[in-house]
């Protein structure tokens, strides 16, 4: 239906039925049939379908000047009041970026989820968040959708979205900005946390997020313990770089994934924690795990002996500060070059 189309303030209800009418003749009968002229409030499951429109409900309860004269972002969150608080009122945003579905435990126990949205006007970009699944197909990138019935986060700036709301399809809205956009989209879908050297964990504030890269030492074994009272899968890797060594705890689904000590990953998005006095990394719900490829490094060492593998091969102890004597296979072609010198001399070079 058009923005803008005016009917009465009086309760108009059409029973849920399958009823399929030319759009025109809706709003020729809603005028004809009421006598002063007041904004639509709640649209209710409307399913646009060509030049006709299905209608399952239409409640209309009281007179909304304000879909007239509609609050920006801005006005709605610079407004004061409660820092949470139910907000009726409907909100028209465009809708920049969508989260990953992410699994969480209510107060209850019960498994329940959710999904980051990327939410903006002219005037700001908010973060929203769906408790609802069942109205992410409306929720669709480069869109603009209507919200009623939601909750304002003031103090998050975040709009709540849960089964009492209503998110309903509407023309698009005009001169929003590229970059206005894209903080929308920054804050359903985040870039990564900064990489860093692993040393520098161990002097991070906690809870700061942080990526890193680095090879696999040892690892756990899975465990289960109890968070809230339910059974939880975790076990801890333990990776180094060429600064320093951490301890990295998985939790629930990153617990289960297979890993190898010697393989080096990146792992993304993890959390410093503090406990017994040791700083370490813990999961998120934004961490990433992936196996990457082995780096190349370049390392000055004095090798101390050697001894003969075979005919051709040569292994050879190393004096190093961050290894007790770490042992290297080198061919003897690779060695003779190193040398710059006869195969005979080999041994008193």
């Amino acid at each position: 239906m058009k923005q803008g189309t005016m009917i009465s303030g009086k309760k108009l209800r059409l029973k849920k039925r399958d009823m399929y009418v030319n759009i025109q003749k809706i709003l020729h009968n809603l005028k004809r049939k009421f006598s002063y002229p007041e904004m639509i409030h709640h649209l209710l499951n409307l399913n646009i379908k060509k030049n006709v429109m299905l209608v399952w409900d239409l409640d209309c309860p009281r007179n909304l000047n304000a879909l007239i004269q509609m609050k920006t972002l801005n006005d709605i969150f610079q407004s004061g009041g409660h820092a949470s608080a139910p907000y009726s009122a409907a909100i028209k945003v465009a809708v920049c970026g969508i989260g990953q579905v992410v699994q969480y435990r209510n107060a209850n126990g019960d498994q329940r989820e959710s999904m980051t949205v990327g939410f903006a006007d002219q005037s700001m970009a908010v973060k929203g968040t769906l408790y609802d699944l069942t109205k992410k197909e409306t929720l669709r990138v480069g869109t603009t959708v209507m919200l009623m019935n939601t909750i304002i986060k003031r103090d998050m700036k975040t709009i709540v979205i849960t089964n009492k709301s209503k998110v309903l399809k509407t023309s698009p809205l005009a001169n929003i900005s590229e970059e206005r956009i894209k903080e929308g989209h920054a804050l359903a879908c985040p870039p990564p946390a900064d990489r860093v050297q692993i040393k520098s964990v161990h002097s991070s504030p906690v809870k700061t997020l942080v990526t890193i890269r680095g090879q696999i030492i040892s690892e756990e074994m899975e465990r289960t313990v109890k968070v809230g009272g339910v059974d939880t899968s975790v076990r801890s890797l333990r990776v180094k770089d060429e600064t320093a060594v951490c301890k990295v705890t998985l939790w629930r689904d990153f617990a289960k994934r297979k890993t190898s000590v010697g393989s080096h990953i990146q792992i993304t998005d993890v959390a410093v924690q503090l406990y017994n006095d040791e700083k370490s990394l813990s999961t998120t719900t934004r961490t990433t795990l992936e196996e990457v490829e082995t780096p190349e490094m370049m390392k000055v060492m004095t090798f101390i002996a050697f001894e003969w593998v075979d005919s051709n091969f040569l292994s050879m102890t190393a004096d190093s500060e961050d290894e007790d004597f770490p042992e290297f296979t080198v061919s003897k072609e690779t060695l003779r070059n190193a040398l710059g010198c006869e195969e005979n001399d080999m041994e008193s070079s």
